[in-house]
């Protein structure tokens, strides 16, 4: 297994040097001089900590440093909030539909219509017609469920598209400028780490029942916007690359996740009807 520097990212070949049962010396970095991961003797907590508050050195500990073999659960448990978001018609997503397709009373109770004035929509936007669902509390509790596990298949679908943008503008970037090597399963485990910031949504979720609409769009737009911090930082983890391309890069990307939710969640509920 390969290391990196926290503070530098330079390549390490160790971490620490054990010199006895208990006795353990940490490496120092031959580049920067400073410890290599003193993320090593810090509680789980104070990394956590760290995490959130977008610290370039906590990110290296976990994608280069650390196993983190069950990122790919942490991947599902996501997922499944997020799509729980969309499905309960209480997310970012949710807000910009309702308003393109002029949904005022939709599914649930957290209707999240802004009355903006309308908006006249191209031809691409006729699945509006699939997201004007009845009401949950008089339909069969099955279909719901249903419904649910088809939003979590496009939702899956529409993160696949936004990974694999990002994985391919940035190898492109790799090839032109920097010759750094970056695999593809670094970028899963960075990009689930960074996904971690939608549980920042769950308060909102579970208690903000009685909220505006406006209150609801300030909150998930605070939200997305710090998620937006926290990729950008692990893209320059990961690639070294400037912020003036990550940046542009994961609005558009979300842009593609945002369409193909939209497009792919009437497919797949033509498919299995």
């Amino acid at each position: 297994m390969s290391y990196k520097c926290v503070n530098c990212g330079v390549a390490a070949t160790a971490l620490y040097k054990t010199y006895g049962p208990s006795v353990l010396k940490l490496t120092k970095c031959e580049t920067c001089k400073g410890t290599v991961d003193k993320y090593i003797e810090y509680d789980p907590v104070i990394i956590t900590i760290d995490l959130i508050l977008i610290s370039k050195e906590a990110q290296r500990h976990i994608i280069y440093n650390t196993e983190f073999k069950s990122f790919w659960k942490l991947l599902i448990i996501l997922a499944l909030l997020e799509t729980y978001g969309v499905w309960h018609n209480d997310s970012l997503f949710s807000i910009a539909v309702n308003n393109l397709c002029d949904i005022q009373n939709n599914s649930t109770v957290n209707t999240t219509y802004l009355s903006i004035p309308p908006t006249y929509l191209p031809e691409p936007w006729s699945e509006c017609v699939s997201w004007r669902q009845g009401d949950k509390e008089d339909a069969d509790v099955f279909i719901w469920e249903k419904d649910f596990y088809v939003q979590f298949l496009a939702t899956a679908a529409g993160n696949l598209v936004f990974l694999l943008n990002i994985y391919a503008v940035m190898t492109l970037m790799r090839k032109l400028g920097s010759q750094k090597v970056v695999c593809s399963s670094q970028v899963v485990r960075g990009a689930t780490l960074a996904a971690a910031h939608g549980a920042l949504a769950l308060p909102q979720l579970v208690w903000g029942t009685n909220a505006s609409p406006h209150t609801r769009l300030l909150h998930y737009t605070l939200v997305w916007l710090y998620g937006v911090g926290v990729y950008s930082n692990m893209l320059t983890v990961l690639y070294e690359g400037p912020r003036l391309v990550t940046i542009p890069l994961l609005v558009i990307s979300n842009l593609l996740k945002f369409v193909t939710i939209f497009h792919m969640s009437p497919i797949i509920r033509r498919v299995l009807t």
